[in-house]
């Protein structure tokens, strides 16, 4: 049926799941007062529906031609203004879309919200990174869940009774929680903690003194803390000692802090992940007690221990013209043993380097001063005479030698021979063999190895 030329056909559309947010058509003679291209309507995009009363908040969004034949007829589409103050508010009624971290998705909840605004008043600065999510009575959120701005981008919405006056943004808004993880210390064998947190680059981090059910985390350039006492949820409470991040130590890098009778040594990292969000990662590179020791544990080794001298034998020979030979032979306490020793191992953490102390047992703070076992021989000899024993530990020994008044060579002559005594006179019962370190895991692996005496039975 022909449509009259004098007659406004009106259509009725809905853009969005919101029943009052409608789309109005109406279908004009674009030929009726047209006489010349100065007589053309010339009614500009954005302007107010003709009926005020019925339509209020309507503007003009699109004109297109109704049919391909003669172009007589037009649509126009005039659409519910969703300009500040006006449709914007209650868009987040219906404009939510959620997405569950996990496998294979983003790592955390998420909500994306998506909203069409007014071309004319869009501000790019609106809302702010890092603000809250804005919760209705219509969806399943709550402000517990602490959503916020993560990021913002601008499309074009597809829809052409759109896209002159305005522009569709979508919000994504994400649960800002740390991700936690668990490892297992494949060198010694013990759980380690670590967590990664996401900070706006407007925010003050937080760096992490205790993992637990809930953390003990203090900012930048905060005060030194001396044994504070903090619940930790469901574990023990825990009493700790930490430095001033900012005056002893820098935020980022290698710390110590000791929980009760526990040293953590924690790793703090930073990298930038957009240019409003920056990721900080910590976790735990090794666990120690209050020494700083990391494990303890009795191994053997091959090792070897020098001779021990007892003392030198003399015997005289006497002879037939008259006179005598003395003859001198060594008597061991000891022999030497080279073969499987029991050893304990000490492997110790820190931070920063040990120094060298002045004691051969060394220390929880210094490295041994190694002292090994010196053996030294004794050699003499005289005409009447001669000894030479080889390296051995041993005691100071004065060897007298004399040719006597009766000798049938030589004159009298007397002489002495002092040997100091070495290092150690005997094995010790314990001695450290080895006391290094190592850069390990951004701090100081040390490994002290002490020898036990040998238990040789029968």
């Amino acid at each position: 049926m022909a449509i009259s030329s004098t007659r406004r056909q009106r259509i009725i559309e809905f853009s969005t799941p919101k029943v009052a947010d409608l789309v109005v058509v109406e279908i004009k003679d674009a030929s009726r007062h047209l006489k010349s291209a100065d007589s053309a309507d010339n009614t500009a995009y954005g302007t107010a529906h003709p009926d005020t009363t019925n339509f209020p908040n309507f503007k003009l969004g699109l004109i297109k031609n109704a049919d391909d034949e003669q172009g007589q007829f037009q649509l126009w589409y005039y659409v519910k203004d969703r300009g500040e103050g006006s449709q914007d508010d209650s868009q987040d009624d219906y404009n939510w879309e959620f997405q569950a971290a996990g496998v294979g998705n983003s790592r955390y909840d998420s909500v994306v919200r998506t909203y069409v605004i007014a071309r004319s008043d869009y501000n790019e600065a609106d809302p702010v990174i890092n603000s809250a999510m804005p919760i209705t009575s219509s969806d399943p959120f709550e402000l517990a869940d602490s959503y916020v701005l993560f990021e913002k981008k601008q499309v074009r919405s597809g829809d052409e009774t759109l896209d002159s006056l305005y522009v569709v943004e979508q919000r994504v808004y994400v649960k800002k929680v740390p991700i936690r993880r668990v490892d297992l210390d494949e060198t010694f064998d013990e759980p380690l903690r670590s967590k990664e947190t996401i900070f706006y680059k407007g925010e003050t981090p937080q760096k992490t003194f205790v993992f637990g059910e809930t953390d003990v985390t203090k900012p930048v350039n905060s005060s030194k803390t001396t044994a504070q006492t903090f619940a930790l949820g469901a574990e023990a409470t825990s009493t700790y000692d930490v430095p001033n991040p900012d005056l002893v130590a820098p935020f980022f890098g290698t710390s110590i802090v000791a929980i009760n009778s526990n040293k953590f040594g924690v790793l703090c990292e930073g990298r930038q992940i957009s240019d409003n969000w920056y990721a900080v990662a910590e976790r735990e590179l090794i666990k120690t007690d209050a020494n700083n020791i990391v494990d303890t544990y009795i191994t053997y080794q091959n090792f070897s221990w020098p001779p021990v001298l007892s003392g030198i034998v003399v015997d005289r020979w006497t002879r037939r013209d008259g006179g005598a030979d003395p003859v001198e032979y060594p008597i061991y306490k000891r022999g030497a043993y080279s073969g499987p020793t029991r050893v304990e191992v000490k492997i110790y953490w820190k931070d920063t380097p040990w120094t060298i102390g002045t004691s051969a047992d060394g220390s929880d703070t210094e490295l041994a001063l190694i002292k090994p076992m010196h053996p030294e021989p004794i050699l003499f000899q005289s005409p009447i005479a001669s000894v030479s024993v080889p390296p051995t530990l041993h005691e100071r020994f004065r060897i007298v030698a004399s040719t006597g008044t009766s000798h049938p060579i030589y004159t009298y002559k007397g002489t002495t021979w002092t040997y100091e005594k070495t290092n150690y006179a005997d094995w010790p019962p314990d001695l450290v063999i080895q006391d290094s370190q190592r850069p390990f895991r951004g701090g100081f692996l040390r490994e002290k190895i002490k020898a036990f005496i040998p238990e040789v039975g029968d």
